[in-house]
Parts: C-alpha cells; structure tokens; sequence
C-alpha cells in the first residue's frame, strides 16, 4: 500500500495547466569535449481541471555538431516525491502546424537572436512516462542537463523551452500560459580546436576551407546584408591583410589594387581566392601561422572588421 501510495503521489507531481520556468542555472563557460551541467528550475501550478497522459517537456538550443540528442543525460527531481529520466521525444510527435517539436519551437521562438542559424537545432526531451494529474497539483520540478560540449571553440546564446504535451504551443489558454522559453546571454566552449566559431556577433565575414596550411588556395568572402557596415553601398571592396610567420615576421598586404579586389558572387556578396605564399611574396623557409585581415574601400580609411568593428578577423592555418 505505502508503495503504491508513493507511486500515486509521484503521477500528481509532473504535468501542469500552468508552467513557470523561474531560472536557468549554466555556466559562462565550459571547456571543449568535457560534460557541462545545466539546471533547469521549474514550478508547475494545475489550477484548471487536471490532465492525463501526459509528459513534461524541455528543450536547448545546441550546436548540431555536438550531437546532443545522444550526448545529453537528462535527469528531473522534485522537492518530494523522488525524481525521473526524460528520453527524446520521437521526430514524429507534432507539437503545432504539423511540424515536430524541434521544428515548431524554431518556428515560433527562433533562434535567440544568434547567427549562421543552420547550425544550431533545438533539442526536445520528454518524460519518460507519461501521468495523470488532478487539479490542485504544485511543485518545484528541477530539470538536470548533462550536456558534452564538442571540439571546437565556439560561443552561442543558450535557449530553454517548458512546456507540456497536453497543451503543446496552444495559446488557448493565452499566449505564454502553458509553456515558457528563455534566451541568455552568449556562452563560450574554450582549449578546443581551431579558431573561433562565434554565433553571437553576425557573420559578415567566411573563410573556406576551414582547414588549411599557407599552400592552400582561400576564399575570404564578404556579406554586408548580414548587419549594416560602413561598407554598405560601396561599389568596390578590397582586401587588407598581415601575415605572421612562425617566426614572427609580419608581412603586410594593404594596398587597393586589382590583386585585392573581392569579387562579387551573389547580390551584395563578394570575395577573393587567393595562394597565400603568392599573395604575400613570401621566401622559401617562410611559413603563416595565421593571417589577420579587414575590409575596406577604395581609399583604405574604411575599414570592416570582427563582430562589424576595429579588431580584425584573424584566420590560423592548420593541417587537418
């Protein structure tokens, strides 16, 4: 009977008409292929008839190349009634306008105002059961993430979701009622590999191939439409660039000529491929750790760089 009395008591606990999500405990850094933990607070309140078969559900904004459907472990505790495990919730549950919920949290919430977006998914769990619970139900649901973080070196702003299943992204009951989703500041994975790959501040500037040594052609390209620049409507724009050996020679490429000129592509866009060791006239012996650049106008007063402002990009080469 106790047990059974135990069990009764833990279905009254997980699902809610209303869902508050108080507070998102993370770190401000974590480093690359390590396990970070990320607390989730929550309160459920059932105020209006009680549901059944239903589960609690959360999801993160996670770089796609970290793989967090399988690389997370998440875990939910209540203040008194024990605790639980939550599994992903299957790609063929519809939670709004026929889409699934990774796709429906991306349709109404976006992407926290982060950049190069293809690359970040919303990833949602569920409890592993489901529950029925009668109105009058309120508790504290802490949610536990256990999250690997991958091998680049990288910053993104964090996103959360709280909701439920019975109510999905209804706003029957009013917008914001049922579920909840937060945004925070950028969060940064350091000593991984490569430069940084930054979500954060937009993308005006790409380098291909992200793996390169000074014997590899590159394509710097360049998007004004991502942000306003001061570059904005100018009809030609140059490259201005130093190279730095491994011997800590710079080697100094700024002028605006016609071996500088981006090309442009698509719209707005423009870009440049050049040979490293040609572009700047380098001797044999001589070899780039990394190459720090800018864009600029024909006068080379203007000049564009990370994140839209005065410190340059900077490009280090590596062997894959």
């Amino acid at each position: 009977m106790k047990k059974h009395l135990y069990g009764v008591c833990l279905i009254l606990l997980l699902l809610a008409s209303c869902v508050f999500l108080e507070g998102v405990d993370q770190p401000t850094t974590a480093k690359a292929g390590e396990e970070m933990i990320i607390t989730m607070r929550n309160r459920i309140d059932v105020a209006d008839g009680g549901r059944s078969n239903v589960r609690l559900i959360i999801g993160f904004l996670a770089p796609k190349s970290w793989a967090a459907a399988a690389n997370s472990n998440i875990t939910y505790t209540t203040n008194s009634y024990g605790n639980g495990k939550m599994v992903l919730v299957p790609s063929n549950v519809i939670a709004a306008n026929g889409k699934n919920w990774p796709e429906a949290l991306k349709e109404r919430f976006g992407m926290g105002g982060n950049y190069m977006t293809d690359q970040l998914e919303w990833v949602v769990f569920w409890t592993e059961q489901a529950y029925n619970v009668p109105q009058g139900v309120k508790e504290n649901i802490d949610v536990k993430i256990v999250l690997k973080a991958g091998p680049e070196n990288m910053q993104f702003k964090t996103g959360y979701f709280l909701g439920t299943s019975s109510e999905g992204l209804s706003d029957v009951f009013g917008s914001n009622n049922v579920y909840k989703c937060q945004f925070k500041d950028c969060f940064s994975i350091t000593d991984g590999q490569g430069d940084l790959i930054d979500f954060c501040n937009p993308a005006i500037a790409a380098v291909t191939p992200g793996l390169a040594t000074d014997n590899d052609f590159l394509t710097l390209s360049f998007d004004p439409d991502v942000v306003q620049t001061a570059l904005n409507g100018v009809g030609s724009i140059y490259l201005c660039a130093k190279g730095y050996t491994t011997t800590g020679q710079v080697l100094d490429v700024c002028a605006q000529t016609d071996a500088t000129k981006l090309k442009k592509y698509t719209g707005n866009k423009s870009a440049i491929t050049f040979w490293p060791r040609a572009y700047f006239n380098m001797q044999d012996g001589q070899t780039l750790e990394k190459i720090e650049y800018f864009f600029t106008d024909a006068t080379g007063t203007v000049k564009v760089g990370y994140s839209n402002t005065a410190n340059p990009f900077v490009y280090t080469f590596k062997c894959q």
